[in-house]
C-alpha cells in the first residue's frame, strides 16, 4: 500500500496491514517531541492502528490538540487503574477542565488527605515505568456491558446500553477495563510529565503545557468556574443525571423536553439574578452604566442580552442592547495594513 506522510509530503509503500508506528519510523520523521497519535486521512487514530489501504497521514506530538486529548485520556486511565489498586472500594470521576489541568472527584468514604494524593503519584509513576501496553478490543456490545457489569461499573453500563450500537470496544491496561471514547497511548511509557495535587476537596490532574511540552500547564485559581461546575453537578445529581448513559436513558423514556424546560427555566433565572444585582447597585449609589458580554463565536452573547434587557426592564430599567456583529463589514471590504492583511 501506499501512504503519503502529510508532514514532509513524501509518498512511500508499505506492506498492508503495517501499524502507523511501524509507518512513522519508515519515514524518519524528527519530532523534537514524542509522537503520540496520527490522523488518518484526517480521522485521528491510535499508533497502534493498523493500515490495509492506501491513506494520507499525518504523524502528532501533544503540541497538537488531538494528541493532546489522547495524552490525557491515556494519563487518566493510568489514575484510574492508581485509584483501583489503592482504593478498590473508591470512586474515581474525572468531572471536567478547569486550572489548566482537570478536577477529579475522588470517593473513598472520607476527606483526601495529603498521604493519599502522595501513594496516588507513586503508583502513577510505577505503572508508568513498567511501561504497560494500552490494548483496544472490539466486541459485540452486549460483551462488553457483561464485562463492565461484572466490575460495577454501571455507569459505563448504562452508556453503552443506550448507545444503539451493535459493536463497541473498550480498554484494558493490565487487568484494569476501562471504557473512553477516543484512541490511546500505545503503552503508559509514553507518558512523560503529568502531577496531581490535592484541590479544594478534589484532585487537579496536571499536563504538560501544548506550546512547551517540557513544563507543565501553571495552574490559575478559578474560584468562581469551580464554583459554576459544582452547581451544574448538583442539578445533574438532582435531576439523576449522572452520565450521559443517564441522559440517554431519560430521552428513551421520553423525559427529553422536561428537561430541556428546566434547563432554560434554571437559566431564566439565573438571567433574573444577574438583572437583580445590576438594579440594587444603582439603589446603593453605584449605578452601573455599560454591561459588556463576551464570548466565543456563535455562544449565544446577543440572544443573552436580549433576555437580559428583558429581565433589566422588569426592575424598571431601559437597556440599549448593542451587538458588535451589526458593525462587522464583508470580508472584501475589510480595511488592510501596510503589508494587505
Amino acid at each position: 500500500l501506499q501512504i503519503c506522510c502529510k508532514n514532509n509530503n513524501i509518498y512511500k509503500e508499505f506492506p498492508i496491514g503495517s501499524s502507523l508506528l511501524d509507518i512513522y519510523y519508515g519515514f524518519n520523521l524528527n519530532f523534537p517531541y514524542q509522537v503520540v497519535s496520527a490522523k488518518v486521512n484526517n480521522r485521528s487514530e491510535g499508533l497502534n492502528f493498523k493500515v490495509y489501504n492506501n491513506k494520507d497521514i499525518e504523524f502528532l506530538d501533544v503540541r497538537d490538540s488531538s494528541g493532546m486529548r489522547t495524552y490525557v485520556r491515556s494519563l487518566c486511565f493510568v489514575l484510574f487503574k492508581a485509584v483501583s489498586e489503592l482504593f478498590p472500594e473508591g470512586k474515581l470521576f474525572v468531572e471536567h477542565p478547569v486550572s489548566k489541568g482537570y478536577f477529579c472527584n475522588l470517593r473513598i468514604g472520607r476527606p483526601i488527605t495529603l498521604e493519599d494524593v502522595t501513594r496516588i503519584k507513586q503508583r502513577m509513576q510505577e505503572i508508568i515505568a513498567e511501561n504497560i501496553s494500552y490494548h483496544r478490543i472490539e466486541c459485540h456490545t452486549a460483551e462488553a456491558v457483561r464485562v463492565f457489569s461484572e466490575r460495577g461499573m454501571n455507569d459505563k453500563v448504562r452508556l453503552l446500553e443506550t448507545s444503539g450500537s451493535l459493536y463497541t470496544y473498550y480498554y484494558t491496561l493490565g487487568d484494569t477495563v476501562d471504557y473512553y471514547y477516543g484512541n490511546l497511548l500505545p503503552s503508559t511509557g509514553y507518558i512523560k510529565l503529568f502531577d496531581i495535587v490535592k484541590y479544594y476537596d478534589g484532585l487537579l490532574l496536571r499536563i504538560p503545557n501544548k506550546e512547551n511540552p517540557d513544563v507543565l500547564e501553571e495552574v490559575v485559581k478559578q474560584e468562581k468556574m469551580l464554583d459554576v461546575f459544582k452547581e451544574y453537578l448538583n442539578w445533574s445529581y438532582i435531576m439523576g443525571l449522572n452520565n450521559a448513559g443517564d441522559f440517554n436513558l431519560a430521552c428513551e423514556e421520553g423525559h427529553a423536553t422536561d428537561l430541556i424546560n428546566v434547563a432554560e427555566a434554571l437559566q431564566e433565572k439565573k438571567i433574573a439574578q444577574i438583572a437583580d444585582t445590576i438594579f440594587h447597585r444603582g439603589e446603593n449609589g453605584d449605578r452601573v452604566k455599560l454591561i459588556l458580554i463576551s464570548g466565543p463565536s456563535s455562544s449565544g452573547k446577543t440572544t443573552f442580552s436580549k433576555r437580559l434587557s428583558i429581565q433589566l426592564m422588569t426592575n424598571g430599567l431601559k437597556p440599549f442592547p448593542i451587538s458588535l456583529d451589526n458593525y462587522f463589514v464583508d470580508r472584501e471590504e475589510t480595511p488592510l495594513d501596510e503589508n494587505g492583511n
